[in-house]
């Protein structure tokens, strides 16, 4: 009888120390509780809604029409636009990511220098593009190549160069350098800062060794600096992928009609469409002049489908380049 008072006296002991432990092991959960409701309520169940969207015709207002897949058909085959819109992207992204990296590679390569002076000053102005503000960007190379009151068209007037001014933003092939321009002028700063980190966490033994061995500056830079910045180019690119199929802002303020009076400016994606870039098109579809909402969601998701084939693309001849480099 006394052994089951002892053991009755145990139990409520035993259930409050469960309860304790019990309650410990809660207590996490509780605290990331809120990221997971987050990420479902503003992430997850956008991304499930936006394609149910994207099997219907609605232009979000009354009642939505399931038509399957025929959005994805339609863009894919009928749209003369979104195939379009990604070639555009495309050939900015040909253009740009070779000029960022390797030009972010060479700056960082001379910021490093010890024999320039004001490094830090000259790191900091070439980084400030980056964090400026799209819509100012726009408006400020707006503001450089419009044909009317354009500084570069004063500038090339001035020194005879021209006898009248260029439409830098009506004609297509030089509003898609303009774009490139003012896409490298951003960006450029901001690869640099990626490059300048990984020089200046390079071993330096590695240098005083190719300076015993009297390797030249070239050498060392092809030999050594290259080879030892390569998982951040790697990095550069994926990320250049993923990045040049959002570009809108820039194009967009660059030929909005109330920042230039250029001809082809005003229209959506410019002349002909030539910079009508892959986001733009999702924009104007969906949310501008068609007002269609279920082809705007089949843009996103085909937009999806082309940034994870390119991205693989890229990822599978880096890992070949580097089993290559192993052997």
């Amino acid at each position: 009888m006394s052994g089951d008072i002892k053991s009755a006296g145990k139990k409520p002991a035993l259930t409050v120390r469960m309860k304790k432990i019990q309650g410990k092991h809660v207590w996490p959960y509780i605290f990331v509780l809120p990221f997971f409701v987050i990420y479902l309520a503003f992430n997850f169940y956008p991304i499930i809604y936006s394609f149910v969207i994207s099997l219907t015709e609605w232009s979000g207002f009354g009642e939505s029409k399931f038509v399957g897949f025929a959005n994805y058909v339609n863009i894919f085959t009928k749209d003369p636009y979104f195939l379009k819109s990604i070639g555009n992207t495309l050939i900015f992204m040909a253009f740009d990511i070779p000029i960022v990296i390797i030009g972010g590679i060479l700056l960082a390569a001379i910021l490093n220098s010890s024999l320039l002076k004001g490094s830090s000053f000259l790191r900091l102005a070439t980084f400030s593009p980056y964090i400026t503000i799209p819509v100012a960007i726009g408006v400020l190379f707006s503001l450089l190549f419009d044909w009317n009151s354009g500084m570069i068209n004063k500038i090339l007037v001035g020194v005879g160069a021209i006898d009248s001014g260029i439409n830098f933003l009506g004609v297509p092939a030089l509003m898609r350098v303009v774009i490139i321009l003012m896409i490298c002028w951003k960006y450029l700063g901001y690869h640099m800062i990626f490059f300048n980190a990984g020089i200046l966490g390079m071993p330096t033994e590695l240098y005083e060794a190719a300076d015993v061995d009297g390797a030249s500056g070239f050498t060392k830079f092809t030999r050594i600096t290259i080879p030892m910045l390569r998982p951040i180019i790697e990095f550069l690119i994926i990320m250049n992928i993923i990045w040049g199929f959002q570009l809108f802002d820039e194009p967009k303020v660059l030929l909005s009609p109330w920042t230039s009076a250029s001809g082809g400016a005003g229209t959506v994606g410019g002349s002909k469409r030539a910079a009508l870039t892959a986001i733009w098109n999702l924009y104007d579809t969906t949310f501008g002049t068609q007002m269609q909402y279920g082809k705007g969601a089949a843009i996103a998701y085909g937009l999806f489908i082309f940034i994870s084939v390119f991205s693989g693309v890229a990822l599978l001849i880096i890992n070949r380049n580097k089993r290559k480099g192993e052997i």
